[in-house]
């Protein structure tokens, strides 16, 4: 993983992010790429009757604050032996993560809450996830660094989404101290957890496969479970294996672990 993407705004989870960057380009002797975004609304004020105008002195405002952010972050990457750079862009956020993530191996964003608006159903974590053709690294706002080589948990169901992750994620299972795959109540399939680990041994991993039977509990709840009992660092997963409309009304895996991450999240879709 030589070229990795992290997302730079201004909030709880962006030292988490940052670190996790930073640990990802050392194990790996890549370059980190900060991409800043400042969204459109930034720039403009006003109500619907009248519509939005630029005010001179909130552009000012706008501009300081993304100098000051640029400069403190710029501060922090210097104290740290990586290659990096540090990009500002205008526009949505999630437009532009995903655009930028055609020439990137991981995209590093924040688990946690959906959206700092709490009445919008979906969130830029979720929406970079499914729509990038790049894996995301979710972290949780606690998080102080990215422990590449500690045990890695790897969520099993067979589907295209668990097939991706797994297989993106293989640069980072080379270096995991030892790696499990969970299968939940699993059915007959082409595709069951035990193909998986063979997959694994043909590119040197030994995994191991945990069954576990459906105790009523949920997925959900069994990933939490053994990430405890098998000391994992890092989970990997297939994001939103159901339609997205039917993850947000009913929630769902993908949906819960982003919510409330117990550790940082590998996804791909």
């Amino acid at each position: 993983m030589k070229t990795i993407i992290v997302h730079i705004d201004s909030d709880e989870g962006q030292d988490a992010r940052l670190q996790a960057a930073f640990d990802l380009a050392r194990a790996f002797d890549g370059h980190v790429h900060c991409l800043q975004v400042t969204p459109y609304a930034a720039y403009a004020m006003g109500d619907a009757s009248i519509g939005a105008f630029p005010v001179t002195a909130l552009i000012e405002t706008v501009e300081a604050s993304r100098a000051a952010e640029k400069a403190a972050v710029e501060a922090q990457l210097a104290k740290e032996d990586i290659s990096w750079d540090f990009v500002g862009r205008d526009g949505d956020p999630a437009e532009r993560l995903i655009e930028a993530a055609r020439l990137a191996d991981v995209i590093v964003m924040s688990a946690g809450p959906f959206v700092r608006n709490p009445t919008l159903p979906l969130g830029l974590t979720g929406d970079v996830a499914l729509h990038a053709r790049t894996p995301v690294l979710a972290v949780p706002a606690a998080s102080r660094g990215f422990a590449v080589a500690s045990a890695a948990l790897i969520a099993w169901d067979g589907s295209r989404e668990a097939a991706t992750a797994l297989r993106a994620a293989l640069p980072l299972l080379h270096l995991a101290g030892a790696v499990f795959i969970l299968t939940v109540a699993e059915k007959p399939s082409d595709f069951p957890a035990r193909a998986a680990a063979v997959f694994l041994s043909r590119h040197g991993i030994t995994a191991e496969v945990i069954e576990r039977p459906d105790d009523g509990q949920g997925v959900e709840a069994a990933i939490r479970a053994v990430a405890i009992e098998r000391g994992a660092g890092w989970i990997v997963q297939g994001a939103y294996g159901h339609s997205r409309l039917r993850e947000t009304l009913f929630g769902g895996v993908t949906r819960g672990l982003l919510g409330d991450a117990p550790l940082p999240l590998f996804i791909a879709h």
